[in-house]
């Protein structure tokens, strides 16, 4: 087998790991509102400014979760995925939680690497925040 191969086999079985997913799971963290706390992964995106711990979660997320195939810097493709930047909350949700596209959506590359990542349910609004612009954060 080409030795390029089976490192990305090994890094990606790595990355399936059940230790590995828990080890880059983020924990909720709870802010602080006039004495009310309320979990960040309620967060959600809205049209207008997302909230800076939003942002801040999703870069968080990102960087451990999705950043070693599609690329420290989302506006740039990966090895194994593209770029990332400008996602939708819709295809984030169906990419990570269905392993599919949104109706009518022509995905950027084919490739049938990623997989579902359902763990990630309460980061996705954090994380579309993020992609959102990810220049300015």
């Amino acid at each position: 087998m080409d030795r390029r191969l089976a490192v990305v086999i090994a890094i990606f079985a790595h990355g399936c790991s059940e230790s590995s997913v828990q080890e880059s799971r983020i924990a909720p963290r709870q802010e602080a509102d006039a004495g009310v706390t309320r979990p960040v992964e309620d967060l959600q995106v809205s049209a207008a400014a997302a909230e800076p711990e939003a942002v801040a979660r999703g870069r968080v997320v990102y960087a451990v979760n999705c950043s070693v195939c599609h690329n420290p810097d989302p506006n740039l493709p990966g090895t194994l995925g593209p770029e990332v930047a400008g996602s939708s909350l819709e295809l984030l949700e169906a990419r990570l939680l269905h392993n599919s596209y949104p109706e009518g959506y022509t995905p950027k590359r084919d490739s049938r690497v990623m997989m579902a990542l359902p763990y990630l349910k309460g980061d996705i609004g954090p994380l579309a925040a993020y992609l959102a612009d990810p220049g300015s954060s």
